[in-house]
């Protein structure tokens, strides 16, 4: 087993995420998160040249969606791993209070 190198644990959830790049928005769904990212299903769509630079929207219902803006710092064929931009505590404190109320594991 390799040791955890991860600052933060993450929370494994399930939830529906739009990831904006650009003017353009894909529909996705969020695997896990954490204090400093989060990893989301990489729409098909995906564009390869997309920038670094994006804002995902974590949809909890119809009343609860908390944007942060975030770069992709991993990509896969299945999933973009994206770390939150500095300056951003509060929400992302409202982001993990509202995945409290999920089903999730701690990875």
């Amino acid at each position: 087993m390799t040791q955890e190198k991860r600052r933060h644990p993450r929370l494994a959830i399930y939830s529906a995420a739009l990831a904006v790049s650009g003017n353009d928005g894909f529909l996705s769904d969020v695997k896990d998160l954490s204090q400093s990212g989060a990893c989301i299903g990489k729409p098909k769509n995906w564009p390869e040249s997309a920038p670094e630079e994006c804002r995902v929207f974590f949809i909890f219902d119809q009343e609860t969606v908390i944007g942060l803006d975030a770069r992709v710092v991993r990509s896969t064929p299945e999933e973009l791993g994206v770390e939150f931009t500095p300056g951003q505590k509060d929400r992302i404190d409202s982001l993990l209070y509202e995945s409290r109320f999920l089903d999730r594991d701690v990875l």
